[in-house]
């Protein structure tokens, strides 16, 4: 989901934050095989100053047998994407600063209806304070097209959906010894454009707009050198823009909190990452409709099962706009198990299978459940030329009307030329 919003967090944030502290002195995890470098695949860049500059430019050509998402009778396309980017990394010793820019462009063979420009842009800091002390901001802004996979897609839509999303997070890092703790907070704010039916109706899409306030505090604590205990604790509110012409029949707005406990690991030099679990609660404002109380949970596991081949594991659980005014949004539980294999110095294979399961908060109480199976493969040809290609199948499985059930499988191949 490009425009989902996390309930339970940043899966991944502390690790980041915690790793960037000089005082506690832990074993990074080793890279994964699609990160590993070798100076004779890896580009040079231009240097400018302290910074260095890293242009790129992707072609790739992939097929879509159910380009609109359709639940039966989905026709096939062929669609070509040409995307460029720029990048710009700090090489300093202590601090660092890292922006990215991209546009891109696709063309249908058949359905020209569904070809869009996108483009975006993000930035990544980190302000070592002191030894003990650093911050973080992730800042980000994008104009896009919604995926007629997403599962608040408008499928009487006869173009794909526009909006724009803006994503701000802040976190502070304090090391006290075997006690460090990590308070984070992040904005998304999200902007709908009205679509068109195919009869040229327009299809109001402002009761979309929404803002994502979210605030949380962790506290690690060093059990032995390669265990720390986890807590964890967030509070969040999500409110829609609304439309005066076209009011909701009910107060969509929710506020939400969780509290997790769990286990941050670095066992061996092979299985990094950490694990928590614990409860949430979002309370919609209108007093007609339900909230939910149940499990929250999350997982970002690392496994280096041999020096060529790594797993990782990934789950949460987290809200997302509903896409109805009947509901005020849908919480997604998911989990996805990836692996990577370096088959040789400059090809790596790679493969995910995920599960995710939709259910509804507000006037309507329903579920659909999605899957998820990938394969692919990178050959690094030399410092400036990738050639990949990849094939993926989408499911899904609804208990009702309320969300289209579909598949999809696409097969993409394409060239990266960086620089």
């Amino acid at each position: 989901m490009r425009h989902a919003v996390t309930v339970t967090g940043l899966a991944g944030l502390v690790t980041l934050l915690s790793a960037g502290t000089a005082a506690r002195a832990q074993v990074a995890p080793p890279p994964r095989p699609a990160e590993r470098q070798s100076d004779e695949f890896e580009p040079v860049g231009g240097r400018i100053g302290s910074f260095f500059l890293f242009p790129s430019l992707e072609t790739r050509i992939e097929y879509d047998d159910n380009i609109l998402a359709l639940p039966s009778e989905g026709e096939g396309d062929v669609e070509l994407t040409v995307r460029g980017g720029v990048a710009i990394e700090s090489r300093w010793q202590r601090h660092s600063l890292e922006a990215d820019a991209y546009v891109q462009q696709n063309f249908h063979g058949r359905f020209t209806t569904e070809d869009v420009m996108e483009g975006g842009a993000r930035l990544r800091g980190r302000l070592d304070i002191s030894r003990d002390t650093s911050a973080r901001l992730i800042a980000s802004l994008d104009s896009l097209a919604e995926d007629r996979a997403n599962i608040t897609s408008a499928g009487q839509a006869r173009r794909p959906t526009r909006f724009r999303r803006a994503d701000a997070l802040f976190a502070l890092a304090q090391d006290f010894g075997r006690v460090q703790v990590v308070g984070d907070a992040q904005m998304v704010v999200l902007d709908f454009d009205d679509a068109t039916r195919a009869d040229g109706t327009v299809l109001n899409q402002d009761f979309r707009d929404s803002t994502y306030l979210r605030a949380s505090l962790t506290t690690l604590v060093e059990v032995s050198p390669r265990v720390s205990g986890l807590l964890r604790g967030q509070v969040d509110r999500l409110t829609y823009s609304g439309n005066p012409d076209t009011p909701d029949p009910f107060d969509r707005d929710t506020t939400g909190y969780a509290i997790e406990a769990g286990m941050k690991l670095e066992l061996s030099n092979l299985l990094f990452g950490e694990v928590r679990a614990g409860v949430l609660h979002r309370q919609v404002d209108d007093p007609s409709a339900d909230g939910l109380t149940g499990a929250s949970f999350g997982a970002n596991l690392t496994w280096a099962a041999t020096p060529l081949t790594t797993l990782r594991l990934f789950a949460d659980r987290q809200v997302e706009e509903g896409g109805s005014q009947l509901v005020s949004g849908n919480v997604r539980s998911q989990a996805r198990v990836e692996v990577e294999h370096e088959l040789l110095r400059n090809l790596v294979l790679e493969g995910r299978a995920g599960f995710a399961r939709i259910e509804t908060i507000g006037q309507v109480e329903t579920s659909a459940d999605e899957y998820n199976l990938m394969v692919g493969a990178t050959w690094k040809l030399d410092r400036n030329f990738r050639v990949f290609a990849r094939a993926d199948r989408f499911q899904r499985f609804a208990d009702d009307a309320f969300f289209r059930e579909f598949t999809r499988n696409r097969v993409t191949a394409g060239v990266r030329l960086v620089f």
